[in-house]
Order: C-alpha cells, then structure tokens, then sequence
C-alpha cells in the first residue's frame, strides 16, 4: 500500500477507536451510538452528499448492497452497544474487529475457497489472542480461570458484533469493486441503517430518554457522528485503489488505540496483557492480508 492511503487508512483507525471511546463513556450506548455515530452524522455529512453524491447513478445491485449493508449495520450498533454496557472498552473493542479473521471462513463455507497455510495461520493467532486477551496475569491459576473469565455477556456481544462486521465488510467491498459512488453509497446505507434502529431504540430506551441523552452528551455526541461517518468515507475511497486485506489490516492499529485508551484514560485492567493480545490480532490480520 502506497503511503498516501495506508495514512488515510490510519487517520480512519484513530477515528473509529475514539468514537467507541466516547461511547463506552455514555450513560446510554445504544442511544448514543445510534443517536450520535449514525443520525447526527447523517446530518453533519449531508451537504457532502448533496454536493458529492446526489447525482450517482445507483442500479438496482447498488440498492441491493445499500439495504444489505444497512440491515447488517443495524445489527451491528445493537450488538455493539450491548457489549460496551457491560465489558471493557479493552476487551470489547479488539474483540469486536476480529472481523478479517470470519471473512475467510465465510468465503470456504459459501463460495467454497480455499484458505493457504499463510491465511491459516493467520486465523489460528487470531484465535489464540482470544483467550490471551482474557487473561489476567500468566500464572497457572489464571490460566485455570479462564473458562470462567472468557464465559461472559460483554465476550459474547464482541464476537456477535464481529460477526455483523464481517457481513456488512463483504457487501460494502461488493459494492466498491463495482465502482459505485462511496459517497452516495456510505450516506444512503447510513440514512436506511437510522431507519432501522429508530423503532428499536425508541422501544428500548423511550423518546424520552433519547432526548436526554442529547441534551447532555450533544458534544461528544457531535464529535463521534463526525468521526464515524468521516472514518468509513476514507476507507471506501481507499478500497477503490488498494487492496482490502492491507486496508483491513492497517485499520487494526484501532485496536492498540482502544487499548491504550481503555486501560490508561478509563483505568481499566490488565492493560500490557490486552496490548500483547491487539499486537497478536494485528500479526494475524496481516498475514491474512498478505495470504491473499
């Protein structure tokens, strides 16, 4: 990857990690990741749309992906702020941007391709860092506790939210490799993705709470619809000219941001353990990318 996108590719890593940052801090994730991430960056990245995407051509594919993208978006945002509710920011982060390490999996179990040694072991660290990042010192009785300190509500809503990652991931670089608009793409998918989660959000949390919600957090709730939305417009661009798995990997530096923003601003534990556990997903990742 030329210089050029790999630094737009890590402005976007920043980005993402610093949006999960503030709403781990939120009284309420789910209002504040669909509220803020996606309603009111929908409203701050409107003039681009008019200015930059209004007038794409969209066929029937390109609507298709749109509606895919955003249903898997939906999901992703409920399951998302699930995990933050209840697990570190940490924790949950890396855990939910194991993404890259499922999309192969779906490709052998869908479209029937086969996966080299180098992706293989690639999935396998990927894999290994999941227990590692659980681990809370590397004495025998840690390692016994694992069962116990991996088997929990914030785990389970990270690797389901890695799931709908990987899904909205394939139809979006679907719908890149056939060369529609990213602006008109990101900003349409994101207005359905609003759509979607309005009656949820409004039945979990109440109109009233949402209101709230905005009142009190409309700062960072502004800065995270700002970043979001202005992070997942560089990564199209750059999907246009490179390759996906370097763009996949390069973002993992999110993760080694998450951390360290989890564990030595929000003093959550373990912080040189879950660092060991991002470099591991980060190596994983890589090699995935370079497998292809």
């Amino acid at each position: 990857m030329d210089a050029l996108p790999l630094l737009i590719v890590l402005l976007s890593a920043v980005g993402h990690a610093m949006w999960n940052f503030y709403a781990k801090q939120s009284a309420d994730k789910l209002v504040f990741i669909a509220g803020g991430c996606y309603a009111l960056g929908a409203v701050v990245y409107l003039p681009l749309y008019l200015w930059k995407g209004l007038g794409a051509r969209l066929d029937a594919e390109a609507w298709a992906c749109i509606v895919a993208s955003a249903a898997a978006k939906a999901v992703y945002v409920a399951l998302l702020a699930e995990a933050l509710a209840v697990g570190d920011l940490s924790l949950v982060y890396p855990l939910s941007r194991i993404a890259p390490a499922i999309v192969p999996l779906w490709a052998v179990l869908l479209l029937a391709e086969h996966i080299s040694l180098l992706g293989g072991l690639g999935i396998a660290i990927v894999c290994a860092s999941i227990p590692v990042i659980h681990l809370e010192g590397f004495r025998g009785h840690h390692v016994r506790q694992l069962g116990a300190t991996m088997l929990t509500r914030g785990t389970a809503f990270a690797l389901l939210t890695a799931l709908a990652v990987s899904a909205y991931s394939i139809v979006d670089k679907f719908a890149m490799a056939r060369r529609v608009d990213p602006i008109a793409f990101n900003y349409i998918h994101w207005v359905i993705t609003v759509a979607m989660l309005a009656p949820y959000v409004l039945w979990r949390c109440g109109g009233r709470a949402v209101a709230e919600l905005f009142r009190r957090e409309w700062r960072p709730l502004a800065v995270s619809g700002f970043l979001d939305f202005g992070a997942y417009v560089l990564v199209l661009y750059v999907m246009e000219t490179s390759k996906v798995s370097y763009i996949v990997a390069a973002r993992q530096v999110s993760q080694i941001v998450a951390i360290v923003l989890g564990t030595a601003v929000l003093h959550e534990r373990c912080g040189g353990i879950r660092l060991l556990a991002g470099a591991l997903i980060l190596a994983g990742i890589t090699l995935i990318g370079l497998a292809r």
